[in-house]
């Protein structure tokens, strides 16, 4: 099975690494100087059981040059979706799935629309993994998950294989059957405590322990569970509670990827996770009061320093 990892970001790097350690023919599509030192020495994968280098992987700029691959996971920020879905062309076959691992609900449909939506699974992962410098990547979580499925909810052949391969690899694979609701259980979290984080500049201790901050983050998972049922996608009653239950498992100084972007001045997903509860909850008449002054606030940062200036 030949993978091509689209935008080599720290999950990417990660779970690339991982498989790549395994046997599996795999090529990175990168650039600048994570490219030019993986090339040189390799890729370094830390974690918190392990330390290990794959000292010769594939890596390179132009996707032309792979050629049509088995699975490309797409691991690209957001905002760059679009553009690198088309760069990613010259590697998608007749047989290829193009894998997106993106926060949000919305990269699949994105892909669909250039590559084809048969094309296209759609996946999650609960991993917090970054470039700690250039040819090195650290996984800082226990956790270590990638989940992904058919958007139909079959368990296909093409899926089964490539989870397999994860879990030879020693990634916490998991073929899901119902990859929609499991997106919209990690955006229920991830859209609203990527808001809370950014408005309040605070990492995760602060707003599970102060009670006005908690109640914000409580009502922000509330309105993208609202969001869902009024999209006919029921998440369970106590989606809220165990999401706080899972919250505190993170260290106290845990940050959100949006409060480490929007700290360093680079731009921010916002678009993807509070812009879209705001406009999708106003297309379908759902109140959202939260996310919808978390949007107009965090706005004017959302295309990073360079762009403002």
């Amino acid at each position: 099975m030949r993978i091509a990892v689209m935008g080599a970001g720290g999950v990417g790097s990660y779970f690339g690494g991982m498989l790549a350690r395994s046997g599996a023919e795999l090529t990175f599509v990168c650039r600048g100087a994570h490219l030019e030192a993986i090339r040189r020495k390799g890729l370094r994968v830390a974690t918190p059981g392990e330390d290990f280098t794959v000292e010769r992987i594939s890596a390179t700029d132009d996707p032309a040059a792979v050629g049509p691959v088995d699975v490309i996971v797409q691991s690209v920020k957001l905002y760059d979706l679009a553009s690198s879905s088309r760069m990613m062309l010259p590697m998608v076959g007749r047989q290829t799935m193009v894998l997106p691992i993106q926060n949000g609900v919305t990269a699949a449909e994105e892909i669909g629309a250039i590559a084809g939506a048969e094309r296209v699974a759609a996946g999650m992962t609960f991993v917090n993994a970054r470039i700690e410098s250039p040819g090195v990547v650290r996984r800082r979580s226990e956790a270590n998950l990638l989940a992904f499925g058919e958007l139909d909810g079959r368990v296909s052949a093409r899926v089964t294989k490539f989870r397999d391969l994860c879990v030879a690899a020693g990634i916490e694979a998991r073929a899901s059957e119902n990859i929609g609701r499991d997106l919209w259980r990690k955006f229920t979290a991830v859209a609203a405590l990527s808001a809370v984080c950014c408005l309040s500049r605070q990492p995760m201790g602060p707003i599970r322990e102060d009670p006005a901050l908690r109640a914000l983050y409580v009502q922000a998972m509330k309105e993208v569970a609202a969001l869902a049922a009024a999209k006919g996608l029921e998440l369970e009653p106590d989606i809220v509670d165990r999401t706080l239950a899972i919250a505190q498992r993170f260290d106290y100084e845990s940050r959100v990827s949006m409060l480490e972007d929007l700290e360093a001045g680079r731009r921010l997903e916002l678009d993807w996770l509070s812009g879209y509860v705001s406009g999708e909850a106003r297309r379908l008449g759902v109140a959202t009061p939260f996310h919808d002054v978390a949007y107009a606030c965090l706005k004017p940062a959302a295309g990073g320093r360079r762009e403002q200036s």
